[in-house]
């Protein structure tokens, strides 16, 4: 069982190793990539650039992230996929939209006339099926057998309220 002292000493070793790593990597982060002037003009310019164009500045990282990257444990992000390119605005936009825009419907609201001849066109398909169905020997059989039972249901009279005991 470790006790406080020995904790307290753990921790200090560990945090000193951290500084100790950090001291060794700060003299690696000194010269940066945007501090050294480019030997000739055609090497600044990336290819297919124009000759006025600023080359693009590499990130700012700080010197933790250097370390987390070299380490493994940080990336630098990657372009965006077609698809996302395309489906954001243009032009650079100064607020975040909140909601959705309404969209437009392609579908008319029918008038009572049009929802009038719908209906009656179901109804025509339900005498249809009806006529077809009264042929069918099994389901006059379950037609009448549903109507017996409702009519005794009827006739049941309810039972006798219970007596409080």
């Amino acid at each position: 069982m470790l006790t406080h002292r020995k904790r307290f000493a753990r921790a200090r070793q560990a945090m000193a190793a951290g500084l100790a790593v950090a001291a060794l990597a700060s003299p690696c982060a000194g010269a940066r990539a945007d501090e050294i002037a480019p030997a000739s003009a055609t090497q600044s310019a990336p290819t297919g650039a124009p000759d006025n164009a600023p080359a693009a500045a590499p990130p700012d990282d700080g010197i933790l992230k250097t370390i987390a990257k070299k380490v493994g444990l940080a990336t630098d992000p990657s372009q965006p996929q077609d698809f996302v390119v395309k489906t954001r605005p243009a032009g650079a936009q100064d607020f975040v939209p909140v909601g959705r825009k309404e969209f437009e419907r392609e579908i008319k609201v029918k008038t009572p006339e049009e929802l009038k001849a719908i209906d009656d066109d179901l109804e025509a398909v339900r005498a249809r099926h009806d006529a077809l169905r009264s042929t069918f020997a099994p389901a006059v059989k379950a037609v009448a057998d549903a109507a017996a039972a409702q009519a005794a249901k009827k006739k049941k009279p309810p039972p006798p309220p219970a007596s409080p005991q």
